[in-house]
C-alpha cells in the first residue's frame, strides 16, 4: 500500500501529475481541486495517496489533504 509521496513534482497535464521520488516517478491522478494548488514544476510537493486495483486498471490517486 502505497498511503503517502513526498517528492519533486516533475510534470503534470490534467488530471495527472509525474512526482519524482528518489529517482522513482509515480504517476498520480488528482482532483481538480487538488490540481490547481498544486506548486511549481520542481518543488516539493506532498500527497496523501489511494491505489486502486480495478481487474483492468492500477490507479493511484492522490490528494494534497
Amino acid at each position: 500500500m502505497i498511503g503517502r509521496l513526498t517528492g519533486l513534482l516533475a510534470e503534470k497535464s490534467p488530471p495527472q501529475l509525474l512526482i519524482d521520488v528518489n529517482g522513482v516517478g509515480y504517476e498520480v491522478d488528482v482532483p481538480m481541486s487538488s490540481f490547481y494548488n498544486l506548486p511549481g514544476l520542481g518543488e516539493k510537493v506532498t500527497l496523501l495517496t489511494h491505489f486502486v486495483v480495478r481487474e483492468d486498471a492500477q490507479v493511484l490517486f492522490g490528494f494534497l489533504t
